[in-house]
């Protein structure tokens, strides 16, 4: 099998990394910590939409707020004794960490910024409170920050190649702006799974798969897996069926017109949803594939 191009670029064995992202994964999720009579989980969504805002207002990545959320549930499903009022607080010293690891230094966001942006500055905190709160999440987490979310692990697979030798897209080679639309799904599908706390139950590289094969059906992409997949994720589709099912269950829920005319595959985020075209468009138009 040739080299990977990633691999060629960053000249190194990207396979590696996805060996460590497997053997370390479970340590943030895996079936074994899914807690759904956690007595957080009720305020969840708000929580998780909230900390999706604060990234969005500071132009974080995606994967920062993934990270961040990820920190927020170890803490949250362990613990009992934390009290609702520093959620808030906790929940931004996840992001303030998450964003030392995920982001360019000088795209963290400051402090004093953060404080005014989550108006814990109304509330009494300082820089220095703040600073105690990071170092309660450390302690919580026992100073151990290497955390994958499912969006890490789709980014690998779309960086090794979502379309291959013979598949096809309405009876016809995929123009390559296919490509990208699968890749925008992929993000899309793994926004909306973080929404949900039901994919805990799921290893990251097993929700990651599944998106893959949401994202590949959701663009009309055929066969809808194949061989050269099972070699990239380490998973049959058989494996991953159930997992895709709720995904695409909850899509179907959210968007329905959507999931029902396939009419748009360039969505922006899952609290816009996926962008409407009209009925008659072909699915690709909203891409803007010929």
């Amino acid at each position: 099998m040739p080299r990977p191009e990633i691999d060629e670029l960053l000249n190194i064995d990207t396979r590696d990394l996805y060996l460590d992202m497997q053997e370390r994964q479970a340590e943030y999720v895996s079936p074994l910590t899914y807690n759904p009579n956690a007595s957080y989980i009720s305020f969840r969504r708000y929580l998780v939409d909230w900390m999706t805002n604060i990234g969005e207002t500071f132009r974080l990545h995606d994967s920062t707020i993934h990270v961040s959320v990820l920190f927020l549930d170890k803490i949250l499903r362990s613990r009992n004794d934390i009290p609702r009022g520093q959620w808030q607080l906790l929940a931004t010293a996840c992001i303030s960490l998450a964003a030392k690891y995920e982001e360019a230094e000088e795209h963290c966001p400051h402090i004093p910024d953060l404080l005014r942006a989550t108006k814990l500055s109304n509330f009494g905190h300082t820089s220095l409170t703040f600073r105690e709160g990071e170092v309660r999440v450390l302690k919580y987490l026992n100073w151990k920050l290497r955390a994958f979310p499912a969006i890490h692990v789709v980014k690998y697979y779309t960086a090794h190649g979502v379309l291959f030798e013979g598949d096809l897209w309405h009876n016809q080679q995929p123009p390559p702006k296919v490509a990208v639309s699968i890749q925008k799904f992929t993000t899309f599908f793994a926004n909306m799974a973080l929404q949900q706390y039901d994919f805990a139950q799921y290893l990251p590289t097993h929700l990651g798969a599944a998106i893959l094969l949401a994202s590949r059906i959701a663009v009309k992409v055929e066969p809808r897996w194949r061989p050269e997949l099972t070699e990239l994720t380490g998973y049959e589709e058989s494996e991953i069926e159930e997992c895709f099912y709720r995904i695409w269950n909850s899509y179907a829920t959210q968007f329905p017109n959507h999931v029902t005319t396939y009419r748009s595959i360039s969505p922006r985020s899952v609290m816009a949803g996926p962008s409407e075209s009209s009925a008659t468009t072909s699915v690709m138009c909203a891409a803007g594939v010929p």
